[in-house]
């Protein structure tokens, strides 16, 4: 069973049917969902991924295998790895290294997973200073038939002089080398609407993180802040999750990836499912 269209389908007749007929994007998981089940037997987690339907993967831990590993574990499971997330010193040091582990894996996508910032929240010489990075990685990476994205994780929304951190993080980047990964947990977490950004930003988001945040969580702070039981079934919390697959729709995003932050999450994951099938 793909999750794909099948699972958006209902909720197509909320926009114009050209607009529907330009995405294509599969409805994956981020492997982080079953952390916990994959560091005690990844070979059995994968299959489980598989038998809930999915057809495509984002992954970052390897769970100590190669890439090669990895990637043969994907492949005997009917698994495909379109993501590979990064962290931001390893991109640095070893660029090299990272986009040939992306390569065996099969991602097209490689993400930095977070960016240094010097308070709680992203600031001016921050977004500058990664700014430069990430558009001088990113070339590097086009060369090699890669693309690279940034997660957002909510902290990029203080004001500066073109409207928001964020605002100005995407000025100073160039949309050919860098774009970015949508949470739409995390922007939600930052006062934002998930919807107003990829309307602002057409093209920008190419990929996207699906995932609901608990009613009455404190929103504003750093990711640190947050618990792990905040992620809650789609549909269940503050996030408007159907508008949000609408607008991706719209303008755009090419990868959603269900994500569930949860320790148990696989009961999670099976009602998330059930609210994606059930759209109209």
């Amino acid at each position: 069973m793909i999750l794909s269209r099948r699972l958006l389908l209902a909720a197509a007749g909320a926009l114009p049917k050209a607009a529907w007929g330009a995405f294509r994007a599969p409805v994956g998981i981020n492997i982080y969902s079953l952390r916990y089940l994959a560091e005690k037997n990844l070979p059995t987690t994968l299959a489980l991924i598989g038998e809930l339907g999915f057809r495509e993967v984002e992954t970052g831990e390897l769970y100590g295998r190669s890439p090669a590993e990895f990637r043969r574990l994907l492949d005997g499971v009917g698994l495909k790895a379109s993501s590979y997330t990064a962290g931001y010193d390893a991109l640095g040091k070893d660029l090299e290294g990272v986009a040939a582990a992306a390569k065996i894996l099969g991602a097209g996508y490689i993400v930095c997973s977070t960016i240094p910032h010097s308070a709680k929240h992203l600031v001016a010489r921050d977004c500058a200073a990664a700014a430069a990075n990430l558009n001088r990685w990113g070339e590097r990476l086009a060369a090699l038939g890669l693309r690279l994205c940034y997660h957002t994780h909510g902290t990029e929304f203080d004001r500066s002089p073109d409207g928001t951190q964020f605002d100005t993080l995407a000025k100073l980047t160039h949309p050919a080398f860098v774009n970015f990964e949508m949470d739409i947990f995390w922007i939600v977490y930052g006062y934002q609407d998930p919807v107003q950004l990829l309307r602002r930003y057409p093209g920008r988001f190419p990929l996207m993180h699906v995932k609901d945040i608990r009613k009455g969580t404190v929103l504003g702070g750093s990711p640190a802040d947050v618990r792990e039981d905040d992620s809650v079934p789609l549909g269940t919390g503050l996030v408007d999750v159907r508008a949000s697959l609408l607008a991706a729709e719209a303008y755009g995003v090419r990868h959603l990836y269900l994500e569930e932050e949860a320790v148990d999450a696989v009961p999670q994951v099976r009602l998330s499912l059930k609210y994606l099938a059930g759209l109209r």
